[in-house]
């Protein structure tokens, strides 16, 4: 089992490992890469929108800052759109 990660986001604190959000991007349709990204189940999709489906919060509420730092830590490579 992957390790847990404990992140606080918007006054919440979240407990995930990576396999929450590899099962909660099963069900995205990935949104449009501006800047950011990550590869999750072999789709790219836009950092903010995988933690935004992990933690329930709205992507707008949600910095790429922080999806930055909570998907390196989870264990996900974020790339840099050219």
């Amino acid at each position: 089992m992957d390790p847990t990660i404990t992140f606080t986001l918007r006054g919440k604190t979240f407990e995930k490992c990576k396999d929450d959000f590899i099962n909660a991007a099963k069900v995205l349709k990935p949104g449009r890469v501006k800047k950011y990204s990550t590869v999750v189940n072999s789709k790219r999709y836009p950092i903010r929108q995988v933690l935004a489906a992990v933690t329930k919060l709205p992507a707008i509420a949600i910095t790429s800052q922080d999806a930055y730092r909570v998907l390196e830590k989870v264990g996900f490579t974020v790339d840099t759109a050219e």
